[in-house]
């Protein structure tokens, strides 16, 4: 009869053994997943915000526009288009030949050339003093903020407004620092800055070709970045209440976020050399891949920090509970002695 006995106990044994198999299985598996689903969900997050959010998004370009060189090449951008729709060139072989169909004297000759070169001059300046104002910062953050709907239509295949995403481009309209300029030479008496016409000035925010990349991914990217903080925070969850020693979850949970936080930063510092290395204009390139992942940097150095914390006070934890284990058996072990 104790045999019988023997033998009809060992099943719930073996049951309770393959349960408890199952749980480890499972709690370490959703371990995992939760972890590489809170790394996704910090990249969607922030490049959900970066780029479809209006206020974020100009703020980001902000920082651009205040780029020492950025601001060169938007000068050096708007004096061209201002020379081209005076046609300047035009203006002095105009004057040149009402002085007379013989050619003029070298001194006429100077004088006109001379005058050519300071309206020149005097345009670039005049350009060059309203893009280093805080004026020209205003106009920028308008127009970036007014044109920020026409981006996102851009990313959805569609175009329309002051932002265009046209092939491996995308650029900005920056025809009214134009209008503005123009203001300002008619204020101070340039006659000939009022048959300045409305133009565009298109500056090339990104040259690449990742823009069609990005067109093909901003739904993804919603989906992911609504979802994927949730399935994190279920997993983990899940993961806690399975396994039967929590610190063991930790301990998982903070080694692996701290391998997916640095292959992520790892990621990021490559990203910058693919990206500009595959822009055109590879001068302007890093400035805009920077003020666009600053964030998200700090965000995975911070995710990096946390879990190398929480994987040292797991690990601490496991290593004082088996301390005291083996305490409570050497004192169990003395009193049957």
């Amino acid at each position: 009869m104790a045999e019988d006995h023997t033998e009809e106990a060992a099943p719930p044994e073996r049951r309770g053994g393959a349960l408890r198999l199952v749980r480890w299985i499972v709690a370490l598996l959703a371990c995992v997943l939760g972890v590489v689903a809170v790394t996704g969900a910090v990249a969607a997050y922030y490049a959900r915000l970066e780029l479809l959010d209006t206020d974020r998004f100009t703020e980001l370009t902000a920082d651009i526009a205040e780029d020492e060189q950025v601001q060169a090449g938007i000068a050096s951008l708007i004096t061209a288009q201002i020379d081209s729709a005076l046609d300047v060139d035009k203006i002095e072989a105009d004057v040149s030949s009402s002085l007379g169909t013989g050619t003029p004297p070298a001194a006429i000759e100077s004088l006109v050339d001379s005058a050519v070169e300071t309206l020149k001059g005097y345009i670039a300046s005049e350009v060059e003093k309203f893009v280093a104002s805080p004026q020209f910062l205003e106009v920028w953050d308008a127009a970036v903020s007014e044109a920020h709907s026409s981006l996102v239509s851009a990313l959805e295949g569609e175009n329309s407004g002051a932002l265009k995403a046209e092939g491996n481009t995308l650029t900005l309209d920056l025809g009214r620092v134009v209008a503005i300029v123009k203001e300002r030479m008619v204020d101070a008496d340039v006659k000939l800055a009022g048959n300045i016409p409305e133009v565009e000035a298109d500056y090339v925010l990104v040259d690449s070709e990742q823009v069609p990349e990005l067109q093909s991914y901003v739904d993804r990217l919603n989906r992911a970045a609504d979802w994927l903080p949730w399935i994190a925070l279920g997993l983990l969850v899940v993961a806690f209440v399975l396994i039967p020693r929590r610190w063991i979850a930790a301990l998982v949970v903070g080694a692996l976020g701290a391998v997916l936080a640095g292959a992520a930063l790892w990621a990021i510092g490559e990203g910058r050399t693919v990206f500009v290395s595959r822009a055109r204009d590879a001068a302007f390139a890093p400035v805009t891949y920077d003020a666009f992942t600053d964030q998200l940097t700090a965000t995975y150095v911070v995710m990096l920090g946390i879990a190398l914390v929480l994987a040292l006070v797991a690990v601490g934890a496991l290593l004082l509970r088996r301390k005291r284990t083996r305490a409570q058996g050497t004192e169990v072990s003395g009193t049957e002695a």
